[in-house]
């Protein structure tokens, strides 16, 4: 199917960029303006859309915002293709203020009746295009959050963004992404004065966010659990796995990610809900066969023996230590790296210099890292 195609061009994508932030970000607003293939049906637009988060994704959000509300995608996705004056579909007016500015409890009913028919006329062309309809857009009189005028999507789009709400949305969205759920009132309220002074500006908030003391934190390291995608291109890295197949993205959805197609309007959970007993036991098998298998068609660990030696590697705790280090940034108990090294002498000394010993007790080694707890935090 094309859709696969696409989140496999995709997977490759945050794998081999040159620009691993510009992916990630790209991927948090997927997550953010969750929208899914499953009704859009179109993976170019897809695609396109992925591509419109790496191009906006880091400049202002206000910008950003009235690009996604022209997405094609989005269009399809959320309605608003089908919405016209006189006849106002309600959908994206509704999400677009719950899910991806001002969240509940921070506009009224009326204010989405009044969003939807500043949005009408947002439709697209027989080339599934965006495209203004200015005969079916409802230029009358308007009353958006307190403001009257004959407001367009844009001025809405402006009133909202510059909403307080607004402001403690987007950056708790984005710390809580990078950094830790639960971040406390006083750094949402930096942040959110970095987000208003600098005119909506995404890369002076992830400045921030990446400058701040939490970053740093104990509290920061390991403190969430690993998004599939980060936890599948992060061992693919780590490892240097060549020959990505089509296997890992059917991993990612068996963990519960599926790229491009996001559960609903409100996008994937994350934190804790990634963790249950169907994905953790994907998870634990995406280690297995990643270390162990050696179909060519699948994502496998080769090369192995060279690589350790390449190291100069020359016992099995400096193994052990090499192996933690690439996987789980070195944070395992000394209970645990001692178990790892028992293992690696099950059958007497380690000889680190036979290929052959290597690629096996190394593969089963990895495995058994990629099982420890902390593997699954990020």
């Amino acid at each position: 199917k094309k859709i696969e195609v696409a989140k496999f061009w995709w997977l490759n994508k945050m794998l081999y960029t040159r620009r691993p932030l510009q992916e990630k970000l790209a991927l948090f607003w997927h997550t953010h303006f969750a929208t899914a293939n499953s009704k859009v049906a179109h993976p170019l637009l897809m695609l396109q859309q992925i591509q419109l988060f790496r191009d906006a994704g880091l400049g202002s959000f206000e910008t950003l915002l009235q690009k996604v509300t022209r997405d094609p995608a989005m269009l399809i996705w959320l309605d608003n293709r089908a919405n016209r004056k006189g006849a106002p579909n309600e959908n994206y007016a509704r999400e677009v203020q719950e899910l991806f500015t001002l969240g509940i409890g921070n506009y009224t009913e009326q204010d989405v009746h009044e969003a939807a028919r500043a949005f009408t006329g947002y439709t697209l062309d027989r080339n599934s295009q965006f495209v203004f309809n200015r005969n079916q857009h409802d230029d009358g009189e308007k009353t958006y959050l307190g403001q009257t005028g004959n407001l367009d999507a844009d001025d809405v789009l402006g009133i909202m963004v510059r909403q307080p709400a607004c402001a403690r949305f987007i950056t708790t969205r984005l710390f809580t992404y990078f950094v830790y759920d639960n971040p406390d009132s006083s750094t949402i309220d930096r942040l959110a004065n970095t987000f208003v002074s600098t005119n909506f500006d995404v890369r002076s908030v992830l400045r921030d966010i990446f400058t701040g003391p939490e970053f740093l934190s104990r509290q920061a390291f390991h403190g969430q659990v690993k998004q599939p995608a980060d936890l599948v291109v992060g061992s693919l890295k780590a490892l240097n796995v060549q020959n990505v197949g089509p296997d890992a993205t059917q991993s990612l959805r068996r963990m519960g990610q599926d790229l491009l197609n996001p559960p609903d309007v409100s996008g994937w959970k994350g934190g804790a809900a990634w963790i249950n007993a169907t994905t953790l036991f994907e998870r634990f098998n995406w280690g297995l066969r990643l270390a162990t298998g050696r179909d060519p068609n699948k994502p496998y660990f080769s090369d192995v023996a060279n690589q350790v030696q390449g190291h100069g590697i020359a016992s099995p705790d400096a193994l052990v230590d090499y192996y933690f280090s690439l996987l789980v940034d070195g944070d395992a108990t000394p209970e645990t790296r001692q178990a790892l090294i028992d293992y690696l002498n099950t059958s007497g000394s380690l000889d680190l210099s036979d290929p052959g010993v290597i690629d096996q007790k190394a593969r089963g080694l990895v495995h058994l890292a990629m099982a420890v707890p902390t593997y699954q935090l990020g």
